[in-house]
Order: C-alpha cells, then sequence, then structure tokens
C-alpha cells in the first residue's frame, strides 16, 4: 500500500517549525506548498537529519539555505556568522532536535508516539541525504526574510500515519448526543484574535494530491 500522508500527521510539523524558530530565534517562517523530493538530496546549504521509530519508521529532515542559518544561529546566540562552520553544523543538530522533539510532543496528543535518534548534519547542497530508500519524502518549503529552509518527512511503514480516518477525533458518545444543549450565558462580544502564524494549516488536499 502506498504510504498517504494525513494532515494531520503534517500539520503538527508544521506548527513546530514556526514556534521553535519564532520563540527560540525570533524569525518568521512561513509555509508553502508541498511537494516531493524525487532527487533524495540535500535541498539547501546545510541539512540536519533524524530517525524516527514507533507508529511509522523513516527520517525527518531539515534543510536550510546559508542565509536562513546564519539569521537563526545569530539571533539564537547573539554573534553574527558569515560562513558554515562546526557551530552552524552543531546549531542545526540542535534545531532539528527541537523541532521533530516539539512534533512529537503535538502528534502524541493523537495517539502517535514516536522515538528519535541523534541528528545528524550534513553540509553541502545536493548531497545524498540517508532517507528511506523505498519511502516517499513529503518536502515542506519555508520562506524567511533570509532565506529557505525545508522540513522533509519520509516513512517506510505507517499505521495511523497512513490513514485518515484512523487519526480523526473519536466521535462523542450516544448518551452525550441524546444530552440537550444548555442554553448559553450572555457575554459580551468578544472580537476573534487576528491569525498569528502558529495558526497556519495545510488543508488534506495539498497532501492527498502527490499520492494515488
Amino acid at each position: 500500500m502506498t504510504i498517504k500522508y494525513n494532515v494531520a500527521f503534517i500539520n503538527p510539523f508544521l506548527e513546530a517549525v514556526i514556534n521553535v524558530l519564532s520563540t527560540m530565534a525570533m524569525v518568521s517562517a512561513t509555509p508553502g506548498r508541498p511537494y516531493i523530493n524525487t532527487r533524495r538530496t540535500s535541498q539547501c546549504d546545510v541539512t540536519g537529519l533524524i530517525g524516527i521509530t514507533g507508529h511509522a519508521e523513516g527520517t525527518i529532515a531539515l534543510s536550510l539555505s546559508k542565509g536562513a542559518i546564519l539569521r537563526i544561529v545569530g539571533n539564537m546566540i547573539g554573534e553574527e556568522y558569515t560562513d558554515l562552520n562546526n557551530d552552524i553544523a552543531d546549531a542545526v543538530g540542535e534545531l532539528t532536535n527541537m523541532i521533530a522533539g516539539q512534533a512529537r510532543q503535538n502528534l502524541s496528543v493523537l495517539g502517535l508516539n514516536f522515538r528519535a535518534s541523534t541528528p545528524s548534519v550534513v553540509i553541502g547542497k545536493g548531497l545524498r541525504v540517508a532517507h528511506p530508500a523505498s519511502g516517499p519524502i513529503l518536502t515542506i518549503p519555508f520562506t524567511t526574510p533570509d532565506g529557505d529552509l525545508v522540513v522533509e518527512v519520509c516513512f517506510v511503514r505507517a499505521q495511523e500515519v497512513a490513514v485518515g480516518k484512523e487519526v480523526a477525533a473519536k466521535a462523542p458518545d450516544a448518551k452525550a448526543k441524546a444530552k440537550p444543549p444548555e442554553a448559553p450565558e450572555a457575554k459580551a462580544a468578544v472580537p476573534e484574535p487576528a491569525p498569528g502564524p502558529k495558526q497556519e494549516k495545510m488543508d488534506q488536499n495539498a497532501i492527498d494530491k502527490f499520492f494515488d
């Protein structure tokens, strides 16, 4: 069976990238349209990779352009960098770990529990990335004011991840349905908050169209 990535599984990664970069580095990241990386090579200048096991087995990668990672690391530690070096590589590994960790935390709410390995880092664009050879690599691009980055998810075995209905919210039981609704209390009108970057969501059609 071809693996299909459910939107309930992908959105936690979107939220993790946006939240980690905004809180840790004061960098805004805007998600773009997902696509499949058929070349199986690094998309940007420096890439962190983590192995994942649990409800699914595969890898998660974070690949950043030079401009994006130099700005992110500079903001995180308060120093200016102009070149990719060991400090930058270490920072990419830590960022990959933080994003994967927050995404795993968000996914655990859906009952999808994962374990992660220690991240590895590759410096260079167009280099081979050790994703599983047989899994489709779903790539989610992001733009920042200083450059682009992508998050890649690749699985060769999936359970709930592969079937959208299996990760849907549980329907209320019959007793809950039979209970008449209580009259709402009178409250002063409160304006809806303006949507922020964490409220970005991906529609399921944006995922399904890439898989037959």
